[in-house]
């Protein structure tokens, strides 16, 4: 059974804030002699999800696009390649191979992104970013962020995902960062000052049932197998059961040996129990099935903050 709500619900105080806003805009389009019911139609903005989570499309938590390879590992090169994802979406991709990292710096954008009108600019520090990431502020953890951001940049993505239930088909083409640029520190040479853009169309898979709010502290602990897991099992309120080898494949591993990459998910499904996002987890000697089972939905707590770009 796939969680429709993932955690505890939409909190109803950030909607107020949403709606004050678009009120507060009708106000000024009426004193400017606009029509007010197209600011209404105008304005796209992701949902306001608390602080302590961040938002993913489902198709993307339960897909290859962000893969669980190690950071030794060269990447790969794809060209509108077809991306291993469980049915009810097609995902094609092209552009340099995307990993948990990257997922995590396009949580993070997105995170900030939702507080304002898609297609503005979203400014931050470089500082700030790699602080919320729990990176290292060194040199080489600002070249590392430049480079994710601009693989984020450089790509195409086409996502396509099934009508059900009275909903249309939904789909969205485009890059999953628009554009960006920044203000480089001289004397330290790292990125102080980031101006990103978002695709405004982006939010099509950003629907009440089309994506998920993931644990941000749990998420950060975790090393990439099991973030790819966290992220996935994420999207299941109620997980069913999977073969090991068809997770090797959603999950994009490059371990060759199937019984070398069921001693690995051992490990990263055991660091999930400890986190407390998991209770237990089994693996059917007969059948190679996967059975997981979740840990109690955790009370959510309402913290939108703003997120500003500052020197540091």
């Amino acid at each position: 059974m796939v969680d429709e709500t993932v955690e505890d619900g939409m909190s109803p105080v950030p909607e107020v804030i949403k709606v004050a806003e678009r009120l507060r805009e009708s106000a000024r389009a009426k004193n400017a002699g606009r029509d007010v019911s197209s600011v209404f139609q105008e304005v796209v903005q992701l949902p306001l999800w608390e602080e302590r989570v961040r938002g993913l499309p489902n198709s993307f938590a339960r897909s290859a696009l962000f893969t669980s390879a190690n950071r030794s590992v060269e990447r790969e090169n794809f060209k509108r390649r077809k991306i291993a994802t469980l049915r009810g979406a097609e995902i094609f991709y092209t552009g340099e191979e995307l990993r948990q990292d990257d997922g995590d710096v396009f949580l993070q954008i997105v995170h900030l992104a939702r507080q304002q009108p898609l297609g503005d600019v979203v400014e931050f520090s470089g500082y700030a970013l790699l602080k919320d990431l729990e990176w290292t502020t060194s040199k080489g953890s600002y070249e590392r962020l430049r480079d994710s951001i601009n693989r984020l940049s450089s790509t195409t993505v086409l996502v396509k995902t099934d009508g059900s239930a009275g909903h249309p088909e939904k789909g969205f083409g485009g890059s999953l960062v628009r554009k960006f640029e920044w203000n480089a520190d001289a004397e330290r040479g790292t990125s102080q000052c980031w101006r990103i853009w978002l695709e405004p169309e982006i939010v099509v898979l950003f629907g009440r049932d089309t994506y998920t709010r993931i644990d941000w502290a749990q998420r950060l602990q975790l090393p990439p197998l099991a973030k790819w897991l966290h992220q996935f099992y994420f999207t299941h309120e109620k997980p069913i059961g999977y073969k090991v080898e068809t997770i090797k494949t959603l999950c994009g591993s490059r371990i060759g040996v199937l019984a070398k990459f069921r001693y690995k998910l051992r490990e990263a499904l055991a660091l999930l129990v400890e986190v407390g996002f998991i209770v237990s987890y089994d693996i059917d000697s007969r059948t190679d099935i996967l059975n997981v089972v979740r840990a109690p939905r955790r009370i959510a707590v309402t913290d939108v903050i703003e997120g500003k770009c500052t020197k540091h």
